[in-house]
């Protein structure tokens, strides 16, 4: 007995110590909407290549969650520190290019491939793993896998630079006048060799990520970002960059970003050039740009060879006082293809989140939004608005206003611009940017949150 009463001592002691360096953080969304036509609700956004063109409020349709788990393993007096990070993610099963709600209801399986059902299984993924050592000058060295060095538009689900994934760096090197950092990434492709090469079934594009961040100007800050990767091809590989198929072609990233402060908000101005296989995530308002380096040649259906892309984005949050706020992002973009002999394409919109907050506790939310697309491999250009109507409720008094989480919603949202019958885009549209006949106005409630 006196043994068994010092290992469970033993336990606890050791189960209580670890408790106090966790670090539990996450973030969740999940809600409903429904078609006043009928039927379920329509997303013409999904967060995934294309980001919420029109704004994300009222325009969710899927549930998805982060929960995040990190702890310090060592602290030494020097301020030296050891420290391991993991994120587990969970999402539900969405027909992207439909934006079609696909979720059953009551209970949700984590696993399975993309199922024909709603009730047959869904995403779950390993997001991040990686461990830290922060040196005593500050300075970090990691390696793993985790979200790395993101910028975002919040109120359009927009990842502008995305550096997540596989890699190792250094970082908040100091050099007086803003911090460096330095990593190395790798992304993985589809098969390049068509089966020819058993050994290497997947192409291998190493990234290099150089930033200069925080560099002070006197009238705010600026981060200059610079990537730069090329497909690392084996033999067999190589063929396929012989007859057309895949580019091998070195491709460079390269983004400036203007950041100014003001009592209750900031805002931002973006400039980005990207060309060969960055280039297509640099177009418009598709997303992550800089998780992949895409390879497709001309031959290969996917066009990044000699592709070019410019993008300007200016975005932020202002306050106007007590009582009202607002969300904001405008942009412009264009995409020259040296395969298609059709000249440059051009997309560019707004979206607005004005709000009004009644108390502590309550507020009224707008979301206006307007996309124009004019793609040189499409026989028309297209458009498409959206305003969304929504009362929410949130802690404004306690955790910052205009991001205060969790945060429940009930909402009305109409689109509006060129429509098809259907889903098929036959008529020019693509990437869900056409309003389908009858998928035009839908209510529903959700709750966002993040901790």
């Amino acid at each position: 007995m006196k043994l068994k009463t010092l290992a469970v001592a033993v336990t606890a002691a050791t189960i209580s110590s670890s408790a106090f360096a966790l670090d539990f953080n996450g973030y969740f969304r999940a809600g409903f909407g429904v078609n006043a036509d009928g039927g379920s609700q329509r997303c013409y956004g999904t967060g995934g290549p294309n980001a919420h063109v029109v704004g994300r409020l009222g325009d969710e349709c899927d549930t998805y969650a982060e929960l995040a788990l990190s702890q310090a393993v060592v602290e030494r007096p020097t301020g030296e520190k050891f420290s391991i990070h993991t994120l587990m993610a969970f999402g539900t099963y969405e027909d992207w290019q439909g934006g079609t709600d696909t979720r059953g209801n009551s209970w949700q399986g984590v696993t399975g491939e993309a199922p024909a059902d709603p009730w047959s299984g869904q995403r779950m993924s390993f997001r991040e793993a990686y461990g830290k050592y922060i040196m005593a000058s500050g300075t970090e060295i990691w390696a793993g896998n985790r979200y790395y060095g993101r910028k975002d538009v919040h109120i359009n689900d927009w990842y502008y630079v995305n550096g997540s994934g596989y890699g190792f760096g250094v970082d908040n090197i100091n050099v007086g006048l803003g911090q460096i950092a330095v990593a190395v990434r790798h992304t993985k492709w589809h098969d390049v060799s068509a089966g020819a090469d058993a050994n290497n079934t997947m192409a291998s594009t190493p990234i290099v990520d150089l930033r200069w961040k925080g560099v002070d100007i006197g009238l705010g800050s600026l981060d200059l970002i610079a990537m730069a990767g090329k497909a690392n091809l084996s033999d067999a590989q190589e063929a396929g960059v012989a007859d057309g198929q895949w580019n091998d072609k070195t491709g460079v990233s390269l983004t400036a970003e203007w950041a100014l402060g003001f009592a209750g908000g900031f805002n931002k101005l973006v400039a980005q050039y990207n060309t060969e296989g960055f280039a297509w995530a640099g177009y418009g308002m598709n997303n992550h740009l800089g998780d992949s380096y895409n390879i497709g040649a001309n031959g290969g259906g996917d066009a990044q060879l000699g592709r070019k892309s410019w993008r300007i984005i200016d975005h932020g949050v202002y306050n106007f006082g007590r009582s009202v706020d607002l969300g904001y992002s405008v942009f412009f973009s264009k995409v020259d293809d040296d395969c298609c002999d059709a000249g440059p394409g051009e997309r560019y919109g707004a979206t607005l989140r004005p709000r009004y907050k009644w108390n502590d506790t309550m507020s009224t939310q707008l979301e206006v939004g307007y996309y124009s697309q004019q793609d040189p491999w499409e026989s028309v250009s297209s458009e498409i608005n959206k305003v969304t109507l929504a009362q929410a409720w949130s802690p404004l008094k306690e955790k910052g206003g205009f991001w205060a989480r969790p945060e429940i919603r009930v909402f009305v949202t109409k689109y509006g611009g060129d429509k098809r019958s259907d889903g098929t885009g036959e008529d020019g549209g693509w990437m869900g940017v056409r309003v389908v006949e009858n998928n035009d106005l839908f209510y529903g409630a959700q709750v966002e949150a993040w901790w």
